[in-house]
């Protein structure tokens, strides 16, 4: 039986919420935000969790891998990282569209509401995205009480759009609660009392029953294509041990699911069996910490641990 990673021993489990005796899916009109529920679906009550932010890049890229892969949907999103070390020149020869679309650009570092306050550039050119992240790579910023330089940055197309959606998936150690809304956006939270969400247990598959009441009052015309995708983007979240996973917003582009901000957790105690659908996944300090000596010890042994693990795995 694998090790359990060190890191599952550091960060503690939070309360679960109590599974309905019946095992049914429960639908509730209001719902707490996500960061109350830990842990994974795919964990047994009493096992430990290590959940981990990773970020919007690699958020959007395993769903778009997998979703393919697990639910046969074929995500048309396009996204760049910019450290430091990016060389434009040979970003815009690797990814073409940098060069042919109008362009949004925002810091990728785990922190929330940055269109509120306006670490959001919309509509730009390659060269005024470069001059964007010139200004702001390296500069310290205060978001939540913690101060940080911006070390990362993510290029996406820019997409004109009327309707926003909302979707988190939240596991705790009991099942997973899935919540939407047809109110998504920035303003999430002034309309929390329009999130639909359901409790389902660990085990019970998201079937089309289990989803019908998350999406009832959508329209005729897109109630199906969203049904899929919820359904789609739940089978990555189990396949792939993610604990958190939300768009806010998402949008329809040609009718098509399209994911416009993202947010991520994994499991890191379960990458001794998925380092292969990983692929090369970095797991960020929260935003503004920095480890104790006895913590990057740890950390470091971690580091060990998985590329031994992948070793023995090849």
């Amino acid at each position: 039986q694998p090790v359990k990673s060190r890191a599952a021993y550091i960060y503690p489990v939070l309360g679960a919420t109590r599974a309905p005796s019946s095992g049914a899916p429960v639908l509730q009109t209001t719902g707490t935000t996500a960061s109350t529920y830990p842990s994974s679906a795919s964990r047994s009550v009493g096992e430990a969790m290590a959940r981990k932010k990773i970020r919007e890049y690699d958020s959007k890229r395993l769903l778009k891998e997998h979703l393919k892969r697990l639910a046969g949907i074929d995500l048309q999103i396009l996204s760049a990282q910019v450290t430091q070390s990016t060389d434009f020149t040979e970003l815009s020869n690797q990814e073409p569209w940098l060069s042919s679309m109008k362009l949004v650009v925002k810091p990728d570092m785990l922190f929330g509401k940055r269109g509120k306050s306006g670490l959001v550039a919309l509509n730009l050119d390659l060269a005024q995205v470069r001059q964007f992240v010139k200004e702001r790579l390296g500069v310290e910023v205060e978001m939540g009480g913690c101060k940080a330089p911006i070390t990362t940055f993510i290029v996406e197309p820019f997409v004109p759009h009327d309707q926003e959606y909302y979707l988190s998936i939240m596991s705790d150690r009991l099942g997973c609660t899935i919540s939407f809304s047809e109110c998504g956006g920035i303003e999430i939270e002034e309309n929390w009392d329009k999130v639909k969400t359901i409790f389902l247990p660990t085990e019970k598959p998201m079937t089309l029953d289990a989803c019908a009441p998350l999406i009832a009052t959508l329209p005729l015309e897109v109630r199906t294509k969203i049904g899929d995708f919820i359904r789609g983007s739940f089978s990555v979240f189990q396949d792939l041990d993610f604990s958190f996973m939300e768009m806010n917003p998402f949008t329809l582009v040609n009718g098509e699911p399209y994911p416009l901000d993202m947010r991520g957790e994994l499991d890191d105690t379960a990458a001794f069996k998925n380092f292969k659908k990983w692929g090369d996944i970095e797991f960020p300090l929260p935003f503004g910490r920095v480890l104790s000596p006895s913590e990057s010890y740890i950390h470091e042994l971690d580091e060990k641990d998985k590329r031994i693990t992948e070793i023995h795995s090849s």
